[in-house]
């Protein structure tokens, strides 16, 4: 089932685009603007909304999640087109951009130490004159998330084509707004049913301009427990992890310790060709460590304890009662955690989907130089990147071109694991500084 007829693609105009950053229910996914329901109607609809529709052939006493039906497609269909109120993560936040939200991103959640993205006296020797950030920062502003109703049906990520006008800067303060532009119901080789829900989100700064837009991919899934959840990960499940030799690992250590950063020299348009290689990078092996470095650079995340509870009782199709415990839980623990990574469908703990694009952003920015600008990036998430896996970051440079006065170069990307399998592919496009633009500026002086 595809509803490609109210797909919305138009970016809006800077006038459009400012809506302030206010908080909502992600399930229910009410329209930012237009007549809301009582608080009595809404906490029926939010209850409607959230209670999830289990199989009707589940054995007595057992436990049966969730599966797609045909209303739960309608209710979601409904909302193609409508830009909805964000809580995806919380909290919701549209506040200025201190040097601390991008280096804790740059250094925790990508693994990189550039000091364009955190030293600012570095970076006032640069063309853009102080800190930007790295070219997925923005996952930090507003998930990309958009999924809206399907309760109790896992989301995966599937990835993002980013599109970006401008630098995100220290003292900037992003908004953003998100609707659903398109959803697609398929099935796979390791899923019996599953819908693709495509979203659109746009980034606005403090003076209303467009500074990023991006489209994400989000895999509705239902979980293990259902009739149709996911399946055909035994194999790799029963593999378990893989046990590095210590010359694997002096590999990455000295792959780490020599990682090539263009950095201040610019890498300009004219020397390069189509064929070059980029510089590999590797990314692991993946431990636990590594994926709560990664939360802990967010400006936001799950919540914990208190307001975990409350987090509940706002969405209650949104959990997981652990069956050996009996401990309520937030899905994503699966990232972390052994027995919710199996009742997800996964064959262990994984990594969390925008990680992988980070990477991909890291292998490009390393290759560009600091006076590079990432016009476009494109990552697609192939198969589960697991603890214990590691991802080498390979590109090559596709094509090159002048458009619109801007110096072009196509890139193409992948992530390879230690299994030789591609767990990533993405595109890239550039913007490199020109020895003709440069002439120019100096008045023909080289």
């Amino acid at each position: 089932m595809d509803f490609p007829g109210k797909a919305v693609h138009r970016v809006l105009t800077s006038a459009e685009c400012w809506i302030p950053y206010s908080v909502s229910s992600e399930s229910v996914g009410w329209p930012e603007h237009g007549d809301l329901p009582s608080r009595a109607g809404a906490a029926q609809a939010q209850r409607e909304e959230t209670t999830p529709k289990m199989s009707s052939d589940a054995p007595a006493g057992e436990h049966r999640a969730a599966d797609i039906t045909d209303e739960m497609l309608i209710r979601a269909e409904a909302l193609i087109g409508v830009w909805l109120r964000r809580d995806v993560h919380w909290p919701a936040m549209a506040e200025d951009l201190a040097p601390i939200d991008i280096r804790r991103w740059a250094y925790y959640s990508v693994g990189d130490d550039n000091p364009l993205w955190s030293d600012e006296g570095y970076a006032r020797g640069t063309r853009w004159g102080t800190v930007i950030a790295p070219p997925t920062f923005l996952y930090s502003v507003d998930s990309t998330i958009v999924a809206p109703g399907l309760p109790g049906i896992q989301w995966i990520y599937g990835g993002t084509r980013w599109e970006h006008f401008q630098p995100v800067r220290v003292g900037d303060r992003i908004t953003a707004r998100a609707r659903l532009i398109r959803m697609q119901r398929k099935s796979g080789g390791h899923a019996r049913h599953l819908v693709i829900q495509t979203g659109e989100v746009l980034y606005c700064n403090q003076r209303d301009e467009l500074v990023s837009r991006a489209e994400s991919d989000v895999l509705r899934v239902p979980r293990r427990r259902s009739t149709t959840g996911m399946t055909g990960f035994d194999e790799r499940q029963a593999e378990g992890r893989h046990k590095y030799s210590s010359e694997e690992i002096e590999i990455v250590r000295k792959a780490y310790a020599g990682e090539q950063r263009r950095g201040a020299e610019p890498r300009y348009w004219e020397d390069v060709a189509v064929g070059d290689e980029l510089t590999p990078l590797p990314k692991g092996p993946l431990t636990l460590v590594d994926i709560v470095a990664f939360y802990v650079g967010r400006r936001n995340t799950y919540p914990p304890l208190k307001l975990a509870f409350a987090e509940r009782e706002r969405h209650p199709a949104n959990v997981y009662v652990s069956p050996s415990t009996g401990i309520p839980v937030h899905p994503a623990a699966g990232h972390i955690d052994e027995e919710i990574a199996h009742e997800i469908g996964m064959p262990g703990p994984y990594d969390q989907g925008w990680m992988r694009a980070n990477w991909m952003g890291h292998l490009v920015t390393n290759w560009a130089g600091d006076d590079a600008f990432v016009r476009k990036l494109a990552v697609r998430l192939s198969i589960p990147n697991l603890v214990g896996d590691l991802t080498w970051c390979r590109g090559v440079v596709t094509g090159k071109r002048t458009e619109d006065g801007e110096h072009l170069v196509d890139l193409s990307c992948w992530g390879e694991t230690q299994r030789g399998e591609r767990n990533t592919t993405a595109t890239a496009t550039v913007r490199l500084p020109s020895r003709s633009l440069d002439s120019d500026a100096s008045g023909g002086r080289s």
